[in-house]
């Protein structure tokens, strides 16, 4: 993986070169945004290029992706490069631990044996314990002049002010759906409506776009429209249990993004009836039609309740009870709507 490699991102890229072009690289960079958005393939290369044996100068630095050292990198297997990053990954919120940023002391205490830096990769920077965060404070206070700290969040606001303040901030917007389609046309030859598919899905998020199954998503789009939009409105006891069954089945996450997906694309027909689903392409006119029945201001709410339990799923709150409030709310507004 080299800076040309990767799909968008041109201006923290084009930064990240003109700092080492004029020997002005900082100490530690945190690079924030969404998840799967492409900060950890940049960071990536930006180690790769402080190590490779045959780097390019032309146009820009960059890494050749081919070497000893470039693969090693992308192994993690560098001598001069540590990845850390949250253990045990199939637990519902895994952890960097303080025993993870001690391995740092190790890395940082003798000079680099083959490059210009020793790199500390810390991925998922904002699932630090605070005993982590603590002790990698310290060591960002007063860093060696040959280490270099890429610290790749999506949700900095999780971490400590004090910590952010000690590294330069570059922030990796998601990607124009455009530039992912044509990705995936072009360089993945997926099928048109495949790409289509993907890219309205995948919002920006290449690396998710990546990992998608079209087939798996169309059967997931049918069962989540079900829950969202069934054509019987269910009763008290069928929303706890569909509640119940998501939290159980652990797919919270993911039913909060389709239902998020459906809401968006029934808000932006109520808002200009000249447009088109961008994911829910298949009930296009069942869409319309609930768009001709409700408003903005009844769907918006809707929207930020989904956005509050995304957020307290990540605080560990109780999903099943958020999850029914939202059912109950949402069809309790289709239930007017109909009656209007």
């Amino acid at each position: 993986m080299a800076f040309r490699d990767i799909v968008g991102h041109q201006r923290p890229i084009k930064w990240l070169q003109t700092a080492v072009s004029t020997n002005h690289l900082g100490h530690a960079y945190l690079f924030h945004g969404e998840p799967t958005v492409g900060k950890r393939l940049t960071a990536i290369a930006l180690a790769q290029y402080l190590h490779c044996e045959a780097p390019q100068y032309a146009p820009m630095p960059d890494a050749c992706g081919l070497c000893r050292s470039c693969h090693q990198i992308s192994q993690a297997t560098h001598p001069d490069f540590l990845l850390i990053q949250p253990e045990d990954m199939q637990k519902h919120n895994p952890k960097i631990t303080i025993d993870q940023i001690r391995d740092i002391e190790h890395l940082v205490i003798y000079r680099p044996l083959m490059g210009s830096h020793k790199v500390c990769l810390i991925d998922q920077a904002d699932s630090m314990t605070q005993e982590a965060t603590n002790a990698l404070l310290k060591t960002l206070e007063d860093p060696p002049d040959h280490c270099l700290f890429l610290l790749i969040a999506s949700r900095p606001e999780h971490l400590l002010p004090t910590l952010r303040s000690r590294c330069i901030t570059l922030r990796f917007s998601p990607l124009p759906s455009v530039s992912i389609y044509e990705f995936l046309r072009n360089r993945m030859d997926r099928e048109d409506a495949d790409a289509r598919l993907i890219a309205a899905f995948s919002e920006g998020r290449l690396g998710s776009a990546l990992s998608c199954d079209p087939i798996e998503m169309r059967v997931k789009l049918r069962q989540y429209w079900a829950l969202l939009f069934g054509e019987h409105t269910p009763t008290a006891s069928q929303m706890m249990d569909m509640s119940e069954g998501l939290v159980k089945s652990n797919q919270v996450p993911e039913a909060i993004h389709w239902f998020w997906s459906g809401l968006r694309d029934l808000l932006l027909l109520t808002l200009d009836h000249s447009m088109s689903p961008a994911l829910y392409k298949d009930q296009e006119t069942t869409l319309r039609q609930l768009a001709r029945q409700m408003t903005p201001v009844s769907i918006l709410p809707l929207i930020h309740e989904l956005n509050q339990l995304e957020r307290g799923h990540q605080r560990n709150l109780n999903m099943q009870i958020g999850l029914e409030q939202f059912f109950f709310h949402l069809h309790g507004q289709l239930a007017l709507s109909h009656s209007q």
